[in-house]
Order: C-alpha cells, then sequence, then structure tokens
C-alpha cells in the first residue's frame, strides 16, 4: 500500500527526514499541500485513428492530460515533466498472439519558466518548440496530435490484419534524482493512461 497524502502516519523522525527531502528537491510537504488542493492527475486517450495518405499510414489522436497537485507544483517549481507517447503496430491474429510489426515512441518535455511566465512544449524527437500562456492551452496542445506519420504502406502486407495501440505516460526516469525518488513514494506521479486500441485503416 502507497504512503498515505497526509503526514498523520508518519514519526516525528520520519516527517522531518521528508521535509528535509522534498525541501532538497524544491517542493512542499504533500500533507500541507493536500489540505489545500486534492487533485489527482490522470492521462487519458479520448479518441485515435489512422488515415493513408500518399502511401503513408498517419495518426490524430485526443489526449486529455490533468496534472496530479504534486507534478504541478513541480512544475511551477521548475522540473521540467517528460512525456513519451507510445505507438505500436501488430498483426491480428485469431488463435496465436499477435505478433509486434512496428513501435514508436515519441516523447515531449512541457517546462515553466519562471521569468516568462510562459509554459513551453519541447517535441523532443523533432527539437520543434511552443510556448503558451497559460497550462491549460499547453496541455491542450501537447494532446493534440494530427497527421503524425506513423508507417509506410509498402512495409504492410495487404492480406493481413493490423491494430494500433496507443497510450501516453509521464516518464519518471527522466526526473531529477531527489524527485524520481518522491515519486516512488507517491503514487500521484505516476500518470500512464489505459491502451487505447483499433483497426489499421
Amino acid at each position: 500500500m502507497l504512503v498515505a497524502a497526509s503526514s498523520r502516519g508518519l514519526t516525528g523522525k520520519g516527517r522531518a527526514w521528508l521535509c528535509a527531502l522534498l525541501a532538497f528537491a524544491g517542493l512542499q510537504f504533500p500533507g500541507d499541500l493536500l489540505a489545500q488542493d486534492s487533485r489527482k492527475g490522470r492521462i487519458e486517450v479520448s479518441s485515435a485513428s489512422t488515415a493513408l495518405s500518399d502511401g503513408v499510414f498517419y495518426l490524430d489522436a485526443r489526449i486529455d492530460y490533468r496534472l496530479s497537485r504534486e507534478t504541478l507544483e513541480a512544475l511551477r517549481k521548475g522540473v521540467a515533466l517528460n512525456v513519451e507517447m507510445q505507438i505500436n503496430l501488430s498483426q491480428m491474429r485469431r488463435f496465436i498472439w499477435d505478433d509486434g510489426v512496428a513501435s514508436l515512441r515519441q516523447r515531449y518535455q512541457l517546462s515553466f519558466h519562471a521569468l516568462t511566465q510562459r509554459y513551453v512544449i519541447v517535441n523532443v524527437n523533432s527539437g520543434e518548440s511552443a510556448s503558451f500562456g497559460d497550462l491549460e492551452t499547453a496541455l491542450s496542445q501537447l494532446g493534440r496530435i494530427e497527421h503524425l506519420p506513423v508507417i509506410d504502406a509498402a512495409l504492410l502486407d495487404d492480406d493481413t490484419r493490423y491494430e494500433v495501440a496507443l497510450r501516453s505516460e509521464l516518464d519518471i526516469k527522466e526526473l531529477p534524482a531527489s524527485v524520481r525518488l518522491l515519486s516512488l513514494v507517491w503514487g500521484n506521479w505516476r500518470l500512464a493512461s489505459d491502451w487505447y486500441t483499433w483497426r489499421l485503416r
């Protein structure tokens, strides 16, 4: 069972150690924050589809991102959040396990620049970046996937049925070491969507 968000279950020494660790990470004590905000995070793929254009299958998707209290506080304290979108393509078979054909990892980084009060999204794969004046707009743009190339149709068999699976998650491996340690304790750092699957078209 994960540690409760309230600090009442900790001994005096445990609370002191935890507060010191959080101070080192530049964060507030989660139990104190919870009294002000019970926000829970989530990632959900609300829609996804593929379409063939000029011999290439392209992906359009909408992903809803809501930051947890802990991740929001970390972002505003200058911790960059890394998001990985995973796309898997497999053959559909009736009596044996589906055979993986291809996989794609699309990575993004969301950060907050205190000096300019702007939220910045960087497409790690392409290096492209964009900035936004508020978090809601930034998260909406982060979740808007349009015309992303997935696979060349020439690599696929016309007589085979294929399935696409999409998910997105907060990549805690890229967090600073001190914050990554906290993410192992509080489950609200572990943000990931379920797999969203559909037939390739």
